[in-house]
């Protein structure tokens, strides 16, 4: 049977799918499963079952019955799930779906409304990804983490687009005063042009018989009446393939290669419109054309392929140019974990993480408005000693910063323990003295929250039946507090895909109708929900 919902499922080598009470949908060969609905994976030998980094043994049930149970907590998107037993390992794709996403959207089924949410999500993220100025930031020294991974299109594009100027003028610099070395090459030459007699000159003579003729010069009174017509001779001459070069022509080709990538990548998105392609591709082209221009000239001809790279090398270390293309390179490998995690967010379908990349350019786009920002810029910091997870923060023309997940060390911000919150607002660098946290912000998938006079009794309710429904709705309640307390912010605000919102501000009554600009402008003191849907 392949579409409709199932109660169970065969999923090859004797193994079986079973829901508990719950639901299990097959459409089109993909199997779709529901968040925190307990599943059942049943087999007639030991087994084990792995999903992410957890992995659970099956349970002996009788002879020739095991099974272990399987639940997806607080994630939605592409499942990978092994089971691994004596025979080796099977291994399945599955897609998890959430009850949620059914609230957000009035029209379709599960399927449908899932689908339709990714893509208004994707298709968000990827226009507000082009379009929003990104720079990166260079880092500070060579202890900087380098990716491990290829490099993101999204960001060869912008590092592209954002150092046109710096990578041009360092290879006009290169080409202008390229680095050479003197080399020594033995060469067949005629023996009149001869200019300095050597010891490989004189054994060439010996071991060469070939090239002996008879004559009457005075060379062949001493070779019994024979002379050389060829001998070899060292030429010396200046090359163009050093090892700094070589790593010149390195950058310079992987430079091409992901401008290529890039435009490839712009032009077959789904999701940008026509002139958002031509846009986009137009800021590139001209960059990729000077690169592709530079690769045609005369010193790389010679220049070999870089089997090495010359850390330790002044002329990259001091010289002008190539100084300035070392630093490019390392702004160009250094890891932030920003775009490698989008895509694969993208790739994943995570809901949740795709959800949390919406708020963040959700926010960069109204804080802007409300602060009247013409000149709002993304920054990213390669991750480094002095950061463990790189920052990414948006600025605006008043100095303000809104920060993605960075780490609020104890101390420093919080008087307790470390925190992270998804969002975090400040009044300029965090960095300098003088700084304040202004708010928190933190985005959550989850539709359902508990009207004002609900949460009251929801409290006591938890109290005497502790229900993990219940707690969801409280538990961000209680970090908001936590937030606003540790952190001593102003306000601390739950980002969530729904339609009501509540704000309690401290000693006032709580705020039914309120927005962003409202918790800016008013400056308002306290913890509340802020509903954003994707449209």
């Amino acid at each position: 049977m392949d579409g409709g919902e199932l109660k169970e499922l065969p999923l090859g080598r004797g193994y079986i799918l079973r829901t508990k009470g719950g639901t299990l949908l097959k459409r089109e060969r993909i199997v779709y499963l529901f968040e925190w609905q307990e599943y059942m994976i049943i087999g007639n030998r030991e087994f084990s079952v792995k999903t992410g980094e957890y992995i659970a043994r099956a349970e002996k049930i009788n002879k020739d019955t095991y099974i272990a149970n399987l639940q997806f907590k607080n994630y939605i998107g592409k499942a990978r799930i092994e089971i691994i037993d004596e025979e080796g390992r099977l291994t399945l794709e599955w897609e998890v779906l959430s009850d949620k996403v059914g609230k957000i959207y009035r029209e379709g089924d599960i399927v449908e409304k899932h689908e339709r949410l990714y893509r208004a999500l994707v298709d968000s993220i990827t226009k507000k990804a082009v379009a929003l100025p990104f720079s990166v930031s260079t880092p500070t020294a060579f202890s900087v983490k380098e990716s491990e991974e290829p490099v993101n299109e999204l960001f060869a594009y912008h590092f592209l687009v954002n150092n046109r100027e710096r990578i041009i003028s360092a290879y006009e610099e290169i080409l202008k005063r390229p680095h050479r070395k003197l080399v020594e090459r033995e060469e067949w030459v005629n023996f009149w042009e001869v200019s300095e007699v050597e010891e490989g000159t004189v054994l060439s003579i010996v071991t060469h018989p070939e090239y002996l003729v008879k004559s009457s010069t005075s060379v062949a009174k001493h070779l019994k009446g024979y002379a050389p017509l060829k001998v070899s001779q060292g030429i010396k001459y200046e090359s163009f393939d050093t090892h700094e070069n070589r790593f010149t022509k390195h950058f310079l080709n992987e430079l091409i290669m992901w401008g290529e990538r890039a435009i490839s990548a712009i032009l077959n998105s789904s999701y940008l419109t026509r002139e958002q392609k031509e846009k986009a591709v137009s800021n590139l082209k001209p960059i990729l054309e000077d690169l592709e221009y530079y690769a045609t000239s005369d010193i790389f001809e010679d220049v070999g392929e870089m089997g090495m790279f010359p850390y330790t090398s002044q002329v990259l270390l001091k010289r002008e140019g190539y100084r300035d293309l070392l630093q490019l390179w390392r702004e160009f490998k250094s890891y932030s974990p920003f775009f490698d995690e989008m895509q694969r967010a993208i790739n994943n379908k995570n809901i949740p993480k795709l959800y949390e990349y919406w708020c963040f350019f959700k926010l960069v786009e109204e804080l802007g408005e409300i602060l009247r920002s013409r000149d709002t810029k993304i920054i990213i910091s390669p991750l480094g000693e002095l950061s463990e997870e790189g920052d990414v923060y948006a600025e605006f023309d008043n100095g303000w910063r809104l920060y993605y997940n960075k780490k609020l060390t104890s101390k420093k911000w919080s008087y307790s323990v470390s925190l992270r919150p998804d969002f975090s607002l400040f009044d300029g660098d965090p960095n300098e003295s003088g700084t304040k946290l202004i708010g928190i912000f933190d985005a959550k998938f989850k539709v359902d929250i508990a009207r004002i006079d609900e949460f009251a009794e929801e409290d006591r309710e938890m109290e005497q039946r502790p229900d993990l429904k219940t707690w969801a709705k409280l538990e961000d309640i209680y970090k908001m507090h936590t937030y606003k307390d540790a952190l001593r912010a102003k306000f601390a605000v739950v980002l969530y895909p729904g339609e009501g919102n509540i704000f309690f501000e401290v000693d006032e009554e709580a705020i039914t109708d309120f927005a962003l600009c409202h918790v800016i402008n008013k400056k308002l003191e306290g913890i509340g929900y802020l509903g954003l849907i994707p449209r």
